[in-house]
Parts: structure tokens; C-alpha cells; sequence
């Protein structure tokens, strides 16, 4: 029986598509630069003050804004992170992501996140309300120290109250995660999505790319010489 070339031409593009779409996605793994205070200020805590808020950053070259979700040293000069998505913290990626509250973490962090403002300048009242949404972040990933000042408080408990009522928070369209590969930086950082990621392509798919360019000259030769 004749192999018909158009019906092998369908069958390997209907196996590429599925092959694609089945293809778990490799994680992408950055370089981050500290580069500066960005619009972060200082919050009076029970004792040494803390600077949080919205710092200045390379992430692959590209100058952005973001937050860490700890209390930990900032100024770690060069680092190499893993991106994580929603979808990867909801299958159990991410440096917070222990026990069953792991995830409804990610989901609180991930709806304060979104009122943060990160322009490049900011009014001090402006810097204030993102240092005290960043504090309250940390406070949900892991612990801080009291703040001093009763109206910061104030702000503090209303932003916790917010967070609680959005624990199934989808934050996939707004935010990213940064998770440190290295065991002394232990760090993670929060930021906004830019662009898509790119997809890695798995080898296993030029390997059926090969495979699929000698089935396609078999058929054309058993053509030819029909």
C-alpha cells in the first residue's frame, strides 16, 4: 500500500502539536544586579530601623523595580535566580512554599503586590504606603519587627485584612518571582511581568523534528518512484 504524502504531513504536524503542548516548560534561570535604593524608604520598627519598598534592579540587563518578600540583606551585588510563575508556586515551587499555607502566601503577596506603585519617583507619602504593603508582605511570608509608629499600625492591619480576604489571589498576569540559586543569598524577590517568558523548547522535540524530516523524505523517494 502507497504512503500518501499529504496524510503524512497532517499526522507529524497533529504529533508536533501535541508533543508541544505536553512539553512540561524549563524553568528560566536570570542574572539579577543590585544597583540602588530605587523609591524605598526607612520604616521605624522596634530596633534598627528597616528600608523597604520598591529597589532598583537589573534582571538580565533590563533596569526594573521590585520588592523582596524578606527582611534579608538587599545589597547582594550579582546573583543567579530562577523565574517562577503562578502556575510554578502552585505546583510547589518557591522559597515560602512550605506546608498547606504555602501557596495562599504567594496568592495574599501576589494581591498587595498589585498596589504597589512603581514609578520611578515618588511623593514620601507615596514611599511610605509601599514601604508598609512591602512590610506586610514580609509579615506574611515570614515575620518582622513591630513598627513604632501607631498610624503605620494602622495601615499595616488594614493591609493585612485585605490580604486575608484574597488568599486565592491569581496573580499570573501581574507579578513574578525571583527565587535565589544560591544557598548563601537565600533570597527571593517579587516583580512585575514585563513580557511573556519564551517557552524552552525540549530537545525531545528536535529529536522528533529529525525523525520526522526522514519519515517526510522516505514518502517523497516511495512517491517519486511509484
Amino acid at each position: 500500500m502507497g504512503i500518501n504524502k499529504n496524510s503524512i504531513a497532517i499526522l507529524l504536524c497533529s504529533a508536533f502539536i501535541s508533543l508541544l503542548f505536553n512539553s512540561s516548560a524549563v524553568a528560566e534561570t536570570v542574572e539579577i544586579t543590585y544597583e540602588n535604593q530605587g523609591t524605598t524608604t526607612t520604616l521605624d520598627v522596634r530596633g534598627p530601623d528597616i528600608r523597604t519598598g520598591a529597589f532598583e534592579l537589573t534582571i538580565d540587563g533590563d533596569t526594573t523595580l521590585a520588592i523582596t518578600n524578606d527582611n534579608s540583606s538587599h545589597s547582594l551585588n550579582t546573583w543567579d535566580a530562577t523565574v517562577n510563575t503562578y502556575n510554578d508556586i502552585q505546583n510547589g515551587a518557591g522559597k515560602h512554599n512550605r506546608g498547606r499555607n504555602g501557596k495562599t502566601k504567594y496568592s495574599q503577596a501576589g494581591y498587595l503586590f498589585t498596589l504597589l506603585d512603581f514609578s520611578e519617583t515618588l511623593s514620601e507619602t507615596a514611599k511610605k504606603y509601599n514601604a508598609l504593603v512591602n512590610y506586610v508582605i514580609w509579615d506574611i511570608m515570614d515575620s518582622v519587627p513591630r513598627l513604632n509608629n501607631k498610624s503605620d499600625r494602622r495601615t499595616a492591619n488594614q493591609l493585612r485584612d485585605q490580604a486575608r480576604a484574597n488568599k486565592s489571589f491569581d496573580w499570573s498576569t501581574t507579578m513574578l518571582v525571583y527565587t535565589s540559586n544560591e544557598r548563601l543569598a537565600g533570597r527571593e524577590l517579587f516583580a512585575s511581568v514585563q513580557a511573556p517568558l519564551a517557552t524552552p523548547i525540549p530537545s525531545a522535540l528536535f529529536l522528533f523534528g529529525s525523525m520526522a524530516l526522514g519519515l517526510f523524505g522516505i514518502a517523497t523517494r516511495r512517491r517519486i518512484n511509484a
